[in-house]
């Protein structure tokens, strides 16, 4: 089994760095370079690194203990823990399929005798590439219904032609009026509050800017966005005041300030009940979003938190915990009163202050994910200290030492097997966890900017908008479907892992 994960880890990172080089999106594989260039290598080059050193140092096979074994034949036999873990299995295999199945990009264009993968390919393919008007990105779902007119080709697209986020079906705009550099409603006494865009003057349908307002001024987030609808820029506003901005590279700055744009308008979306035509299977939300979509990507987004969560917290309040019970002394005191001192702090309070210092604009998963795994690793420290102090005193311990076991030996060789019931029953209640904080998070406007799907922002619209009633229903049953079925798996595991059940002392 070690040969098999190293071999797989050194496939998933050479495929990575592949598809980056040679421009392709592989499913899954991609998500490496989502969060930037620089993560996507060290990431990919890491998992190259570990599954070398893995053929080379670790044994070929995982030497399970028989008590081990019977754990895991326990856990089969309880049928509502295995067939939930099953299921998570699937779904997990559905959010892999990524833009193959959730997408506005079509998986294959045959137009005019030429062949097109826009799905799978980094390039950003424009309408004139078509044979249509405008150097925006081709919108695919007109573009299909234009070929089956004019039988020119035809076009194939994911089961779910959305993307999770800043894809809407149709536009109902209403254009604010400028009163002494306010803006307002047309008719309204009050200023607008709320979000504004503005659009090319030449390509009507392509956004140029989009602004949160308050009280008639900016005040927030501003996005900009180049003519094949990259993001450009990146703004952030206080009270009509420009405060910082960003660069992406996509648009000169020169080009994008000068371009001719249209007033700006408040873009009106309206929640569409599920429309089975449409491909809107579950509905749009208040702003025209397609609600299966964003799920799927908010359950994309929810497995990588997890991932990266469990590897940071379980992997430092794994070490902490053992060093402590093995060590003792000053550095067992001196961590317990840090822990304490990171127990007594309000973990929500912490995080929101954080993201509002950070600006909710700014924020990326990997800044969110480290603010709270910060507080999250200390409460699996005090269960493995405890262990790590009962089992150095046994005999077996004592027998390594005497051998001249090193340290490190002795912590990952006899103490961490000895743990593993522990750490396996603990995993599920933390996954569970995450998918709350952040949902909780995105939920009081604490979370990750637009630019990402969360379920906290679908509850959010869906209770704004209780009219809408499938928002609110489709989000709510697939987040109690999901928690049950880890919680489920949860229990499962801690009943064929737990020892007073299972054991008898003679």
């Amino acid at each position: 089994m070690n040969r098999k994960l190293s071999i797989a880890a050194i496939t998933l990172g050479a495929l990575a760095i592949l598809g980056e080089l040679c421009g392709i999106l592989i499913p899954t594989v991609s998500w490496f370079f989502d969060n930037g260039r620089t993560f996507g290598w060290i990431s990919s080059v890491l998992l190259i690194v570990g599954g070398i050193l893995g053929l080379r140092f670790l044994p070929r096979e995982i030497r399970w203990t028989p008590v081990t074994l019977q754990r895991f034949r326990r856990f089969r036999s309880i049928g509502r823990g295995w067939w939930s873990f099953r299921i998570l299995l699937a779904l997990i295999a559905l959010a892999m399929l990524d833009q193959a199945l959730v997408g506005k990009r079509a998986l294959l264009v045959r137009c005019d005798g030429k062949t097109y993968f826009p799905a799978f390919s980094q390039k950003r393919y424009q309408a004139q590439d078509f044979g249509l008007a405008g150097e925006q990105e081709a919108n695919y779902r007109e573009l299909k219904e234009r070929l089956s007119k004019e039988k020119r080709g035809f076009v194939w697209m994911p089961l779910v032609p959305w993307d999770p986020v800043l894809d809407t079906d149709s536009l109902q705009s209403i254009t604010l009026e400028q009163r002494g550099g306010t803006w307002f409603k047309p008719g309204d006494a009050e200023p607008y509050s709320g979000r504004a865009q503005q659009f090319y003057a030449d390509v009507p349908t392509q956004k140029h800017t989009d602004t949160r307002f308050r009280k008639g001024l900016p005040d927030g987030e501003s996005l900009g966005y180049s003519r094949n609808g990259a993001l450009a820029l990146s703004a952030f506003y206080k009270a009509g005041m420009k405060d910082r901005e960003k660069w992406t590279g996509e648009m000169p700055q020169e080009e994008f300030e000068k371009a001719a744009v249209t007033s700006y308008q408040m873009i009106v979306y309206p929640a569409i009940p599920p429309l089975w035509k449409a491909g809107h299977y579950l509905g749009t939300d208040s702003r025209g979003w397609d609600v299966l979509a964003q799920i799927y990507g908010g359950w994309q987004l929810n497995l990588k938190a997890i991932l990266l969560f469990i590897l940071f917290t379980y992997g430092v309040g794994i070490l902490i915990g053992l060093l402590m019970g093995f060590l003792g002394g000053f550095f067992d005191i001196a961590m317990q009163r840090f822990i304490e001192i990171l127990d007594e702090l309000p973990f929500l309070y912490i995080v929101m202050i954080l993201i509002s210092i950070i600006g909710v604009a700014n924020m990326n998963l990997l800044i969110l994910l480290g603010v709270i795994c910060f507080f999250s690793w200390t409460s699996l420290t005090y269960s493995l200290r405890a262990l790590a102090y009962k089992e150095k005193e046994r005999d077996y311990i004592s027998a390594a030492r005497l051998q001249g076991a090193s340290t490190w030996r002795i912590l990952t060789r006899y103490l961490l097997p000895n743990m593993l019931a522990t750490i396996v029953t603990k995993i599920p209640f933390s996954v569970a966890g995450i998918i709350s904080s952040l949902t909780a998070l995105a939920f009081l406007g604490f979370g990750l900017p637009e630019t990402y799907p969360q379920w906290g922002w679908l509850f959010d619209d869906g209770t704004s908008h209780l009219s809408a009633m499938w928002i609110s229903i489709s989000m709510f049953s697939v987040m109690v479907f999901i928690l049950l079925l880890v919680t489920f798996v949860g229990e499962a595991l801690r009943e064929a892992f737990d020892p007073k059940k299972f054991t008898t002392y003679q």
